[in-house]
């Protein structure tokens, strides 16, 4: 049965909206791995305080590392999540103040392994924040 143009177009059309929700969906999309996850704890107070940091992936939350640090100072501390993930949220507290943070633009790029570079700020006036940096380069 020879095929017409109508059918043709139904078929184009149809394999194309499946290619366009593939796309959306993450079918067959690549996520990028994220081996090490640097996480900076800056304390930008005249006190020392302890801060507490997680680590939230797909397969749950995990440990909490607890620093102490002292005033006007930065230390790193690295995280290994160790697999693909849609997403990955940093949380903090310090003086029982709560934040928390999202890898952004984890799907939105091209590499196979992306290193970003987190930044968990305290300062008095306006408490804790998890910041990214731009270079999300290894």
């Amino acid at each position: 049965m020879p095929s017409t143009r109508r059918r043709f177009l139904v078929q184009t059309s149809s394999l194309g909206g499946l290619a366009l929700l593939a796309g959306c969906a993450g079918w067959n999309a690549d996520t990028p791995m994220v081996p090490t996850l640097e996480i900076a704890i800056e304390n930008a107070t005249e006190d020392a305080h302890v801060f507490h940091v997680a680590v939230e992936t797909g397969d749950g939350l995990g440990q909490w590392a607890s620093r102490e640090i002292p005033p006007e100072t930065r230390e790193v501390v690295e995280r290994e999540p160790d697999a693909k993930y849609d997403s990955v949220v940093i949380h903090g507290i310090v003086d029982d103040q709560t934040t928390r943070g999202e890898i952004l633009d984890i799907d939105g790029t091209d590499r196979t392994e992306i290193c970003p570079r987190m930044v968990f700020r305290y300062n008095t006036e306006s408490g804790p924040a998890i910041l990214q940096s731009s270079d999300i380069r290894c």
